[in-house]
């Protein structure tokens, strides 16, 4: 068989040892070794690369093993800051980790800036581990939607009121096939019932990529009444832009009537972080033009805005997007303008597992007032959604906002306040842990050495600061958090299961300031004492002659000095 393209992954068969190291180096937090935000700009990266190499470059060390051992943490260094600078790989890793950086082939697969997207490509690369870019491989996905009514709960008199119905269902099913390294077809099944009617379609589609710059699609889509098929190519016209060009046809065996129609789309990089797409749409029935500006914040998209002239249905449409590293959890605020009505709504979505996430949305629409909420879980490829229509009239909307979204979600809250330890605890179900207990050994062992490495340097510093009156680390302490709940990211109380971490603050002192602001125990000479469990950092501390002391939570930075932690004789 030929292996031209073995080298593309690592093997799984590699000794216990070197598998353990990959295992550790595929779970490092880049951000966390040269200590910056998730949202640092290039300048920052390169401010705390300078200063990480001041430490461990191999040249600064004369004995051969702390040489050896310095070679290792600086080959994590410029592994960080080549992928962090770069913003294509970054791009990467911060949708699948350092992990997708190891798998050459992203060349092969339509370019993206979405997360979602590369995570989706990234799987995709996954599956050409035993064969040449998955030949014989497919790649499923799937979706199942349940709507119901819930008017009938919140109407004002009780002889009015009735239990929620069900009003829908839609499951659909897609996979897709490489056939050649440039081709590949895909099947996508769609079943749906509203309101006590079926409907569905099926779809074939074939996509040729020629080269980065030329792509073809074929789809032949059948549904109830009809039969389209259209035609897509894409084509880069130069290095920031591109052109789409897609004709189609319908139609109807019962009538024997025809429906072209054809759609051009210009997409142009207006700046780095501006993507500018224009597209117009030309049929019998229907015509439109609609205009969109992309603005993207370290490769995902924060504000979108979306203008559509139509003599159907013109609108218009803004959204906002703020993303948050904790539980990687993001925020979409949108408001569509149209001559119907306005209809804002807002969503949230959090990682839940190492593979799945949840989120949730509400959706109001004036002047018909009809108010609906959703719930959505996502696993792999595969989504789950229920959405409910909790009103439909003016007259019930006070009630409905009251009982249907704020007593529920206040009650939310309540029990999460009540209940956090059961809650706490079934939350770490999701989370899966097996790798990280075996590479937290592997940390253990290497922080020593780590210790040893910057003990010099944190000496020297230490000296410094205290020739100077500027902060001098008396004691740092990191690990595991006693209390629990919402108060306790606040007021942190310090645990049984600690470890010491003087020597590694000591050595990040800069001009008598230390700012910590990513996983704390991915920070060289750390390690997590305490896998699964609530952590906190306690440093004591002496800046300008006078005793300091400052506890943190693990998900909230570290800044020092401050007036406030000064302690009172």
């Amino acid at each position: 068989m030929d292996d031209s393209f073995s080298d593309l992954y690592d093997s799984d068969d590699a000794g216990s040892e070197n598998g353990l190291t990959a295992g550790h180096e595929a779970e490092l937090d880049y951000y966390a070794i040269l200590n910056v935000q998730r949202d640092a700009t290039i300048e920052d990266i390169q401010k705390a690369y300078k200063h990480r190499c001041r430490i461990f470059h191999p040249d600064r060390h004369t004995d051969e093993d702390d040489k050896a051992e310095a070679e290792k943490i600086f080959v994590q260094l410029q592994n960080a800051y080549s992928t962090l600078s770069d913003p294509k790989r970054r791009a990467i890793y911060d949708a699948v980790g350092s992990e997708g950086l190891d798998y050459r082939g992203w060349d092969i697969i339509e370019k993206s800036s979405f997360s979602d997207d590369i995570r989706r490509q990234f799987e995709f690369l996954k599956r050409l581990r035993e064969q040449e870019l998955m030949l014989t491989r497919v790649h499923p996905g799937g979706a199942f939607s349940v709507r119901a009514n819930c008017t009938g709960m919140f109407h004002r008199l009780p002889e009015d009121r009735f239990w929620p119905q069900f009003t829908g269902l839609a499951i659909s099913q897609a996979v897709d096939c490489s056939l050649t390294t440039n081709d590949k077809i895909s099947l996508v099944g769609r079943v749906k019932s509203s309101n006590g009617r079926g409907d569905g379609n099926f779809q074939m589609a074939w996509k040729k990529s020629y080269d980065s710059t030329m792509h073809f699609e074929n789809t032949l889509t059948f549904q109830g009444d009809s039969i389209q098929y259209s035609f897509k190519v894409l084509r880069t016209i130069f290095e920031k832009a591109a052109l789409v060009f897609q004709p189609s046809i319908q139609f109807f065996p019962l009538h024997g009537v025809y429906n072209p129609s054809i759609s051009v789309v210009f997409s142009q990089q207006l700046r780095p972080e501006v993507q500018g797409t224009l597209a117009y749409t030309l049929g019998p029935q229907s015509s439109s033009l609609t205009t969109s500006i992309i603005v993207s914040e370290l490769n995902h998209p924060k504000i979108i805005a979306n203008l559509t002239l139509s003599p159907v249905n013109p609108n218009a449409r803004l959204v906002y997007n703020k993303r948050y590293a904790q539980h990687d959890s993001s925020y979409e605020y949108a408001c569509s303008f149209s001559p119907y009505g306005l209809t804002p709504s807002l969503n949230f979505e959090r990682r839940l597992g190492k593979f799945s996430k949840i989120g949730c949305g509400i959706t109001f629409t004036y002047p018909s007032f009809l108010l609906l909420v959703n719930f959505k879980l996502k696993t792999g490829f595969s989504t789950y959604q229920t959405s409910l229509t909790l009103c439909d009239c003016e007259e019930d909307i006070c009630r409905t906002l009251i009982y249907g979204t704020i007593l529920p979600y206040a009650t939310f809250e309540l029990c999460k306040l009540i209940f956090h330890k059961p809650i706490d605890k079934f939350m770490r179900l999701f989370s899966d842990s097996t790798e990280e207990l075996q590479v937290n050994a592997f940390k253990k062992e290497e922080s020593v050495k780590v210790h040893h490495l910057m003990r010099p340097t944190a000496e020297r510093i230490a000296k410094d600061e205290d020739r100077k009156q500027g902060l001098v680390i008396i004691e740092a302490k990191y690990g595991e958090m006693a209390n629990a709940g919402p108060s306790a990211a606040k007021y942190p109380v310090a645990g049984d299961k600690l470890i010491d971490v003087t020597i590694p603050l000591q050595a990040m002192v800069n001009d008598s300031q230390l700012r910590i602001y990513s996983n704390k125990s991915q920070l060289p000479g750390f390690y997590d004492p305490c896998p699964g469990q609530p952590k906190m950092l306690k440093v004591t501390y002496k800046f300008r002659g006078e005793m300091h002391l400052c506890t943190v939570a693990d998900e909230y930075p570290l800044n020092i000095p401050l007036s406030g932690h000064r302690l009172n004789n």
